[in-house]
């Protein structure tokens, strides 16, 4: 029984290393433009000798994060869009010097994910504290685990739908997954990598504890049947 209880310890104690990285991770990107300047989802760079204009200026890069773009001027300043900061999405209009395209809010509001991936995680990380594989542990991890995989696929079909819009311009090979994508992707693998032992756990002491259940009435009835057993 000792060493049950040093196994679930020791899975819990695993599980947090993994969702706190996750959690450092999610919230990064959470937080997002135009608070970390570098933390994007998709980062569109103008080749030498084009010219792309956002929000009416000529820029040399534009950005999109979750809650805002941004946009690098010619004169290596960098600005966010008017719309700042806003839970329904954001839009922009991009255009080179004959075409434009809009990137719509409906394709970035979505992005607000990451901040129920990032708070299901620290959820999960703070039930891993009690060293004991709980139903509100399993849940929260799951959930964790979920959140985070659909951030990660809205990521995708935002680089996707952007990609396409500036291929329409002429800068769809400009168009990159940019930081905020890849340590989403990664805060996904570790929230995976943590939360199996969890879940493997989870299922062997219900498996366990149903055997123990079945177990009884067979005790029981050699028990009355031999007293001295």
């Amino acid at each position: 029984m000792v060493s049950l209880v040093h196994m679930e310890h020791r899975t819990c104690y695993f599980a947090a290393l993994f969702f706190f990285v996750a959690f450092i991770l999610l919230m990064l990107t959470a937080i997002s433009l135009p608070a970390i300047s570098g933390m994007d989802i998709t980062r569109v760079n103008a080749g030498n000798g084009t010219s792309l204009t956002a929000a009416n200026e000529t820029v040399t890069q534009l950005r999109f994060g979750i809650w805002a773009y941004c946009y690098d001027l010619v004169n290596g300043t960098s600005q966010c869009g008017a719309s700042a900061v806003s839970i329904k999405g954001y839009s922009v209009t991009v255009s080179n010097q004959t075409d434009t395209v809009d990137i719509v809010a409906p394709w970035t509001r979505g992005l607000t994910l990451h901040v129920v991936a990032a708070v299901a995680t620290f959820v999960a990380l703070s039930f891993c504290m009690f060293k004991r594989i709980s139903v509100f542990l399993l849940t929260f991890s799951v959930i964790a685990c979920l959140s985070a995989a659909a951030s990660i696929v809205v990521d995708a079909i935002l680089y996707v739908y952007i990609r396409s819009q500036m291929t329409d311009l002429g800068f769809g090979g400009n168009t990159k997954p940019s930081h905020a994508f890849w340590i989403t992707l990664a805060s996904v693998l570790l929230v995976f990598v943590g939360g199996s032992p969890l879940w493997l756990g989870g299922c062997w002491r219900s498996l366990a504890n149903q055997k123990i259940l079945l177990e009884l009435p067979r005790q029981r009835l050699l028990k009355d049947k031999m007293p001295w057993f």
